[in-house]
């Protein structure tokens, strides 16, 4: 089997991208069969800085929403790579491919479970769960970052590390520390700040690990072009 012919095979809808949607769709329909009845015409969809309702919609549609976003997406990413020109490179991280879309998808479950219990009038402290959440998540797609190889769709893509493989590397090893790192800061933090530290901690951990790759790269291809 050559190459093209191998990664052609890995790309290909796979049971594993099956099982993914199955179980998506699964956890979809039972909250929507244990859940559905209770909430309100109006169901609250964002909230603000200090954890409060400032957006709803309607709840025909918010079911449709989030069955795009927590069913449907997951589908979508197991799609793009079989159109991403530089695809062949897939199968060096396939399985952390498979991997950072299970924690998304369970991240997506996790959030709308916890918007629903909000509309529920539950007394749950949204604005944590989600920090540690997302704390997760960075842990997990940091944890093996540095094994992506260069594509057009998952990653730090920056037009630099795009168009040189020694500048992808070395900024997606820095990205995975960088990442693990906000992602601990993040868990932790969920845990033991008020309130009121949430959303400061949450910006300056994203902006952190996404502009310190961004510069990274750019400062590596400046050295190369003078050298």
């Amino acid at each position: 089997m050559n190459k093209h012919e191998y990664t052609q095979e890995k790309l290909a809808w796979s049971g594993k991208d099956w099982l993914l949607l199955g179980i998506n769709a699964l956890i979809f329909v039972v909250m929507f069969i244990l859940f559905n009845d209770d909430l309100p015409a109006e169901v609250g969809t964002h909230f603000n800085g200090q954890g409060e309702q400032d957006g709803s919609m309607s709840k025909p549609f918010f079911w449709l929403f989030n069955g795009i976003i927590t069913v449907a997406l997951p589908a979508v990413l197991s799609l793009l790579r079989t159109i991403d020109p530089r695809r062949q490179n897939y199968r060096f991280f396939n399985d952390y491919y498979y991997l950072t879309r299970w924690a998304v998808s369970l991240f997506l479950q996790a959030i709308l479970l916890v918007v629903i219990f909000v509309n529920l009038d539950y007394n749950v402290p949204t604005l944590h769960l989600v920090l540690g959440g997302l704390g997760l998540l960075w842990i997990v797609i940091g944890n093996r970052m540095g094994q992506l190889r260069s594509n057009f769709f998952f990653g730090i893509k920056t037009p630099w590390a795009l168009m040189d493989e020694h500048n992808w590397k070395l900024t997606h090893r820095l990205s995975a520390r960088l990442w693990f790192i906000a992602g601990i800061v993040m868990f932790i933090s969920a845990w033991i700040i008020a309130s009121a530290w949430i959303m400061p901690v949450l910006i300056t951990c994203v902006l952190v690990s996404s502009l310190v790759p961004f510069a990274y790269s750019y400062m590596l291809y400046m050295r190369k072009a003078q050298s």
